[in-house]
């Protein structure tokens, strides 16, 4: 057992005291310690680096997936889309679109995808450097996908809710005080 007065995490009483706040009284210098030069990423930080390097990852593959649809010949697609509307013809559903639409939107789609991607990937590797540059284009570029999202859940995509619940958290996060001292905006 340890003696009366010995901190039972210092065994061997060679840790001293003197770093502990009083008890009672708030620790205000943590929140500046991200002030410093040397300080590490703030943990919100970092997991916005994250989401938004797998963001990206899934961006530029989603993009290389549209890409890969665009080489199947016209005359395969045709013949697919054909299918397609013969199995559809008893539920009552038209196909409206021919080949030429579908590969514009596959084209459209492969765009958009691949640009997000690359963004993504782009200001999550630099998420790293303390700019104010940096923290305005992830709350910017953030802020733009929910609104992309909240358009298309009104739109009728129930499934946007999870990208956009990924989207207003990575922007909460960058606004916790610990992003805002990392980036020296308090």
């Amino acid at each position: 057992m340890f003696s009366s007065g010995q901190d039972p995490y210092d065994p061997d009483g060679t840790r001293d005291g003197d770093g502990v706040p009083p008890r009672g009284m708030p620790d205000f210098g943590a929140h500046f310690d991200a002030l410093r030069p040397d300080a590490p990423l703030p943990r919100k930080v970092a997991l916005v680096r994250v989401l938004m390097f797998v963001g990206g990852a899934c961006g530029l593959a989603l993009s290389a997936l549209f890409l890969m649809g665009l080489s199947v010949p016209s005359e395969t697609m045709a013949e697919a889309m054909r299918q397609q509307a013969d199995a559809a013809s008893g539920q009552s559903a038209e196909f409206f679109a021919d080949v030429g639409a579908v590969r514009a939107m596959m084209v459209a789609m492969a765009a958009i995808t691949g640009v997000y991607g690359a963004l993504s990937t782009l200001l999550a590797a630099r998420i790293r450097h303390r700019t104010v540059g940096v923290f305005w284009g992830v709350v910017l570029f953030q802020s733009a996908a929910g609104a992309l999202l909240l358009w298309n859940l009104y739109a009728g995509d129930l499934l946007a809710v999870v990208p956009l619940g990924f989207a207003a958290t990575m922007v909460a996060h960058m606004f916790s005080r610990e992003a805002r001292a990392h980036y020296g905006l308090l």
